[in-house]
């Protein structure tokens, strides 16, 4: 025998060896090595009934074509293919940020102005100033007229809240959904720079105690997610005045209901965040005896449709998501196989991602860890460096629901995998290069290619028979 191959299958014999060893008497833990997260909490009565449903898919994507496609929309207004197709014998649309923040903008600019160093209140508009000045300098340098409400709304450059001037709608279902809620968020808005900037910002930082030491999206040290989006997530929930929990309160959804948490694009990477920030911080209200966010009792019933999924988070946060979302299969992915941005970002992993895996004084974790140790310094610098200037960029846009219970608001802990990966089950539908117009990049990615896709390749096996 080759002595080549004899040293090769030496060396995996050893790594089985190890691994066995290192794995062979464990109890269930997290990929940190720690004991599993969520031991002891019934994170299943945060699910709603599972499965893919292509009645949910076919309404949710309608909801993603109305906030992805308002752009085209506007340019194209006579063209049906751009516009939503709700069922509104099943879904009404019960609140709007993108009008919520149109409303308040011509409110703001017909107040008088406090003095400066006024005090005023957690609620008053003018602790948004610098989101309504920002719409005034994008609209002058666009030279977009703002002469009557409905002027900020029917733009996507100017109708976001927040330094990623994220958006988002609630549904409430009707008829045969009574009882249920949807939230939709928005994907990227190319055309307006913050959008486009949450997507570059993709440092790794840690899921637990983000921002505040109230506020999670795991609870496994190890699990990462990218930077961008959940800084995104974090204003989008606890914006004091558009904020999916505030808006939750005011329409008083009622706890147990089915909530569904739906996107596309960077809108799907979020949802999924969302949907792991619920699981989070209602398992935290039930198990414990503080309440920051005021969701004990809730019990919201959780389900969420991600449509074109960038990846969110590193594989340890992927494999947590799963703990809770596998078994009763709530949590559903669609993309499409030749869209790209559900290929970023890029995994780029090193020898540190396997920090987690192999535990002990065995020589194989030795050198595993004195491998991948310098590479996991360096990218957790850079990781730090990036944050801060995330940090900085997105002070000073409004205050936060519960402020007195969450704060104070702290520096993030970077991290340093880049092993991205997919987080929920993902299920493929498939695009065909020849339908794509060739001046359209991005025709594969866009919602209104998922609507047909989803329509024609996911329905019953029945109507696809000749």
């Amino acid at each position: 025998m080759d002595p080549q191959v004899t040293r090769i299958g030496t060396t995996a014999a050893t790594l089985l060896a190890a691994t066995t060893m290192a794995t062979g008497c464990a109890t269930l833990r997290g990929a940190s090595g720690q004991p599993w997260p969520f031991a002891g909490v019934a994170t299943e009565r945060f699910a709603a009934p599972g499965g893919y449903d292509q009645a949910e898919a076919v309404q949710f994507v309608e909801f993603c074509v109305e906030l992805d496609s308002q752009d085209d929309r506007e340019s194209h207004p006579g063209e049906i293919r751009y516009k939503a197709q709700v069922d509104t014998a099943e879904w009404k649309l019960v609140y709007d940020s993108r009008s919520a923040v149109d409303r308040d903008y011509f409110e703001y600019k017909r107040r008088p102005r406090a003095p400066s160093g006024t005090d005023v209140a957690d609620d008053d508009l003018g602790r948004w100033a610098k989101l309504y000045d920002e719409i005034d300098r994008t609209a002058a340098s666009r030279k977009i007229p703002l002469r009557q409400e409905g002027d900020v709304a029917r733009n996507a450059v100017l109708n976001g809240f927040g330094p990623w001037q994220n958006a988002w709608l609630l549904y409430e279902g009707v008829g045969r959904n009574s009882g249920r809620h949807a939230i939709a968020i928005r994907g990227t808005v190319f055309a307006a720079e913050p959008s486009a900037i949450e997507d570059a910002i993709f440092q790794p930082v840690l899921g637990r105690e983000f921002l505040s030491r109230k506020v999670s999206y795991s609870q496994n040290g190890a699990a990462q997610l990218h930077g961008g989006f959940a800084h995104a997530v974090f204003t989008l929930l606890l914006d004091r005045r558009y904020g999916v929990l505030e808006i939750l309160k005011e329409h008083q959804v009622a706890p147990e209901s089915m909530l569904y948490v739906v996107g596309h694009s960077q809108g799907a990477a979020m949802a999924t965040i969302v949907h792991a920030f619920f699981v989070n911080a209602m398992s935290a209200a039930e198990a414990g005896p503080e309440d920051p966010l005021g969701l004990r009792g809730s019990r919201y019933r959780l389900k969420s449709y991600a449509f074109a999924q960038p990846k969110p988070g590193n594989y340890a946060f992927a494999a947590e998501f799963a703990g809770y979302t596998q078994r009763p299969d709530n949590a559903l992915v669609v993309n499409n196989h030749i869209d790209p941005v559900p290929k970023v970002p890029m995994t780029l992993e090193s020898t540190a991602d396997l920090d987690t895996d192999f535990h002990g004084h065995l020589l194989v974790a030795r050198i595993v860890h004195s491998l991948g140790w310098p590479g996991k310094m360096l990218r957790s610098v850079v990781s730090g460096i990036a944050d801060w200037f995330t940090r900085k960029s997105a002070e000073g846009y409004g205050t936060f629901y519960h402020w007195d219970a969450i704060k104070p608001l702290h520096e993030v802990a970077s991290g340093a995998s880049w092993d991205f990966v997919p987080a929920g089950r993902v299920i493929f539908v498939y695009g065909s290069a020849q339908d794509a117009p060739k001046d359209d990049t991005f025709y594969q990615h866009h919602s209104t290619t998922y609507r047909d896709l989803i329509r024609a390749q996911l329905g019953p096996l029945a109507s696809n028979r000749q």
